[in-house]
């Protein structure tokens, strides 16, 4: 391993030199950038009866400006508003500066950006504005070229732990930092480092922590002869500096010259290390081959004390309860390591939009399906365009060009799901060679640079006579999604026993050009595949087929990203989490009423939701949004014309496909298809007590797909969705089978 001393004597001055090439990092007002940090921090979780956390620490920058930027100008930066300065130091390598500093309550982003996107500032309200100045300006023509600047500051940083913005999927408790006794976490928006907004900078640091535990940050771990702490260095640029600590246990292999990791609080987990050492290899080997060689010199598993699912550059940061999910090291494990190509890797330009997230779900989540079955495949699509339905309704729609960061369900639709769908798309275009060679291509070109939607298309456009721009405009700059119909199909009998097929696809405006998949099947031959092309209202088609078809069926893998007809989904929670408004009908005379209505009061903290007894609302009163019926109440007779055959709600219990549970010990959540609007959704609560229901109510969100679950206490049991009808884009003349 590289020796500390060796970076720490060269390091720095090798970055004075190397970064300061880089004209692209002074298109700020401040014509300035931080080119390199070396950050010695002292963490002290528990620092004695009375006495909160406390916080050290001595970040030496290489400040860099561009010729000629006049001595008057200030240089910006933000600070953590609980951290304290204590003194500023700087030098060349031929004298020492006079630095003075202000420090400001309010930040300005106008001295960060010539432009600020202010939609996209929210988030910073723990920051506080620090100017480095000249002492004595007038020494000098210009700021030299190279400085570099010591800063030394200490404070608490503890921002407790808060529920998500939104109840949604993948929703998580946030915070922006905090050093508790059970572990810390800094990232960049903990702004415990002084941050700037400017092009990704390498690092080195070392942090001084309780005896019991160890750090852990991006790059390479360098462990010190001595018993000096140890010592994170990235070579690497990135676009912030994380530091994670806890009293972790260490497991490390090799693997090809990279080190494979995980930090666990636990000495009795071999079996779990074993299983993600093991997986980390698979995943490594997978993606190595798939895109190239993978890019840092390590990466770890990384327990945390509350759940989290984070990916950062060459580790992963998961909760002490999502490790040990069995499902985890075969599906979001992977995702992660993955953003280590893509967003760690490959830089993303987020003022063109976020492309990285959806082509990490195709590689990762898309592709394990895909490797389980076809059928496994086609749901998965058909989810993702069943979730952009029903979260992406009016209003909540954006153009990917807009998106930086999933926040809420509607952005996860578009950013990761419609973005998803449009790889699978060039996928199926280019074919299966072509399309990984190219993003292999896209990779190796753009490692470590910032990268936009139109460089990724540029490389996929390259030796071949393709345009894209209207694929660009269509799918990435507009918003929106196709609406297909099959608006005809006739047949005629010919003589020699064969068939004439007519038929006509129209689309909604705003039209779209389209390669629409299309399937005939028969009852005793292999189904005709073929793509027709779609770039205006309707396409008429005409085709002799060998015999007498069973059905004409446009798009039925779910290939293209489209709005789906509401037959072609069956309902499901999704629905419900997307609805605008909600309406809660509560069992005037259920036991357990006070349990439903603190649901009642969950729901309307997300959103618009009126809360009714169920004598107070009629089912013609439910003309807008979605609703709940929750508890014991008289409306389940009324709700038994919208109940599935598959469904029977007895006094004492219900069956559910065949099955039959006590409703004493069994919650029942199921949707139901709304009596007046097809987008909306009615959900059905029928709990055995009031003990779990909180517990099952928080879990809801995880199960958007589903249309029933049932529960024992606050156990999922079984889940599903109903059978859907016959789709629009579907012509049967036979029934199959």
């Amino acid at each position: 391993m590289m020796r500390r001393g060796v970076f720490a004597a060269a390091g720095l001055m090798l970055s004075l030199t190397a970064a300061s090439g880089a004209e692209d990092r002074f298109e700020n007002p401040a014509r300035c950038a931080f080119g390199h940090h070396q950050i010695h921090a002292t963490l002290r979780p528990d620092p004695g009866e009375g006495k909160q956390p406390m916080f050290e620490a001595v970040d030496r920058m290489v400040l860099l400006h561009e010729p000629g930027v006049p001595p008057s100008l200030p240089v910006p930066f933000l600070l953590n508003r609980h951290l304290d300065i204590r003194r500023v130091h700087a030098s060349t390598p031929e004298e020492s500066i006079a630095l003075e500093w202000e420090a400001e309550e309010r930040w300005e982003p106008c001295d960060f950006w010539e432009k600020p996107e202010y939609p996209e500032l929210s988030g910073f309200e723990h920051a506080r504005q620090v100017n480095l100045l000249l002492a004595r300006p007038g020494r000098y023509d210009a700021w030299p070229e190279s400085i570099l600047v010591a800063v030394t500051y200490e404070g608490v940083i503890y921002d407790s732990l808060k529920p998500p913005p939104e109840n949604y999927q993948r929703g998580f408790e946030t915070t922006s930092g905090l050093i508790d006794p059970r572990g810390a976490f800094l990232s960049g928006g903990t702004l415990w480092y002084p941050q700037r907004f400017d092009a990704p900078s390498t690092f080195q640091l070392t942090a001084t922590v309780p005896e019991d535990w160890m750090t852990v940050s991006q790059g390479q771990r360098i462990v010190p002869e001595s018993g000096e702490p140890i010592t994170w260095n990235s070579p690497q640029p990135m676009d912030e500096i994380y530091l994670i600590a806890g009293p972790y246990v260490l497991r490390e292999e090799d693997h090809e010259g990279i080190a494979i990791q995980t930090f666990t609080y636990g000495n009795d987990d071999e079996e779990l290390c074993r299983g993600y050492l093991d997986a980390t290899r698979d995943y490594l080997d997978l993606y190595g081959d798939l895109i190239g060689p993978y890019p840092f010199d390590k990466f770890a598993l990384v327990e945390n004390f509350w759940q989290t699912g984070y990916g950062m550059p060459s580790f992963t940061f998961l909760g002490n309860r999502v490790i040990r999910l069995p499902w985890i090291v075969k599906t979001s494990y992977g995702h992660e390591i993955l953003h280590n190509w893509w967003g760690n890797g490959v830089f993303v330009d987020y003022e063109s939009g976020n492309w990285c997230e959806g082509l990490t779900v195709y590689g990762a989540d898309y592709l394990y399906k895909e490797r389980e079955s076809d059928q496994a495949a086609r749901e998965y699509r058909r989810t993702q365009l069943q979730g952009y339905l029903d979260y992406a309704r009016a209003g909540r729609d954006f153009p990917l060009t807009e998106f930086r960061a999933r926040h809420d369900a509607s952005s996860a639709a578009v950013g990761y799901g419609k973005s998803m769908m449009l790889y699978h798309m060039l996928r199926r275009d280019y074919g299966d060679r072509a399309f990984w060679n190219r993003l292999a291509i896209f990779y190796n070109r753009f490692l470590f640079q910032l990268a936009s939607w139109a460089d990724l298309l540029a490389v996929f456009e390259e030796g071949t006579s393709r345009d894209l721009g209207e694929f660009y405009e269509q799918w990435i700059a507009r918003t929106g999604a196709p609406v297909l119909r099959l608006a005809a199909a006739d047949l005629r009998p010919r003589s020699d026993g064969r068939v004439d097929l007519a038929f006509t696809l129209e689309q909604d405006e705003p039209y779209y050009t389209l390669a629409v998949p299309v399937r005939v099947t028969f009852e005793d031959a292999e189904p005709e595949n073929w793509t027709i092309p779609l770039d205006g209202p309707r396409y008429e088609g005409r085709v002799t087929l060998p015999q007498q078809p069973l059905a004409l069926e446009v798009d039925p893998e779910f290939d293209v990203f489209r709005r789906l007809h509401r037959a072609e989904v069956p309902a499901a929670l999704s629905q419900l989490f997307g609805a605008d408004s909600l309406t809660v009908i509560l069992a005037g005379d259920d036991p357990d009423i006070a349990a439903y209505r603190a649901l009642a009061d969950e729901a309307q903290k997300a959103k618009p939701t009126a809360v009714v007894a169920d004598d107070g609302i009629v089912l013609p009163d439910l003309e807008k949004g979605g609703a709940w019926v929750m508890g014991e109440i008289q409306w389940i007779d009324r709700l038994r014309g919208l109940l599935p055959p598959s469904l029977e709600i007895r006094p004492d219990s219900f069956r559910l496909f065949g099955q039959d549970y006590d409703r004493a010990t069994h919650t029942l959540v199921a949707t139901l298809p709304h009596p007046r609007d097809p987008d909306e959704a009615i959900g059905l609560l029928l709990g055995a007590d009031a003990d779990p229901l909180p517990d099952i109510w928080r879990k809801l969100p995880h199960y958007g797909k589903q249309s029933y679950l049932v529960f024992e206490g606050t156990s999922n049991v079984a889940k599903g969705t109903w059978p859907v009808g016959r789709s629009p884009l579907r012509m049967l003349w036979k029934e199959e089978g």
